[in-house]
């Protein structure tokens, strides 16, 4: 009994001795951020900020490429020029910060909230925004080539100029967005918009040729077949 209880002490001990080094990295990894403005990825090692509070902190041009920035409270933060390309965000709180010009491409937002965020002239190619909360967004001039906005919430939000090519916006709420979006013309540019709402939303002068509406819930809220 006694060799029982030895042989699960050395073990409780062996993880704590394991674990500790795990909570060091991310540590380094916040203070590095805090003091350098820079907590990038590598092949070997991977950025750890999950679940900080970074509410209100100014990370203009911090370079977080590849990070793990899951559940990150980013609330009014300045991200404005940051790189956060190939990052991941699912669940942040993003909730008014400023992402102007940010470099997001790749990156995964599956699940976070963007409301009244500003991604103006962000590049947000392939990335994964899949239940998203974009809810007055603006989106001005954003490249979303190839973007996935599957089941993404953007009523209200403003998407003049954005670039849609090749994005997946099935089953998204549009409803009352400003759509007044260039990037829909022209040929081989296959956006689907299937099950998406656009009740209310302002399409005025948009070409939606090639552009798949199966189903759609159209600005005057006729149902597209």
């Amino acid at each position: 009994m006694k060799f029982l209880v030895a042989i699960i002490l050395a073990i409780y001990l062996i993880s704590l001795s394991l674990s500790a080094p795990v909570i060091a990295a991310n540590a380094e990894d916040i203070n590095n951020l805090l003091q350098n403005n820079l907590c990038v990825s590598f092949l070997w090692k991977q950025c750890d900020l999950s679940e900080i509070d970074l509410h209100g902190t100014n990370l203009s041009n911090a370079n977080l490429s590849g990070a793990n920035l899951t559940d990150v409270n980013f609330q009014d933060a300045d991200l404005n020029g940051a790189n956060l390309s190939g990052a991941n965000l699912t669940g942040a709180n993003l909730t008014g910060a400023n992402l102007y010009g940010a470099d997001i491409n790749r990156a995964n937002l599956t699940n976070s909230n963007l409301s009244n965020t500003r991604l103006l002239e962000a590049d947000l190619t392939l990335a994964d925004l899949s239940n998203a909360n974009l809810v007055n967004a603006n989106l001005l001039e954003a490249r979303l080539w190839g973007a996935n906005l599957e089941k993404a919430n953007l009523s209200n939000a403003s998407l003049r100029g954005t670039n849609l090519e090749y994005a997946n916006l099935a089953d998204t709420n549009l409803s009352s967005t400003d759509f007044h979006s260039f990037s829909f013309r022209g040929y081989k540019q296959e956006t689907n918009l299937s099950n998406a709402n656009l009740e209310g939303a302002i399409i005025s002068d948009v070409d939606l040729n090639g552009v798949i509406l199966r189903g759609t819930i159209m600005p005057d809220g006729s149902i597209n077949e």
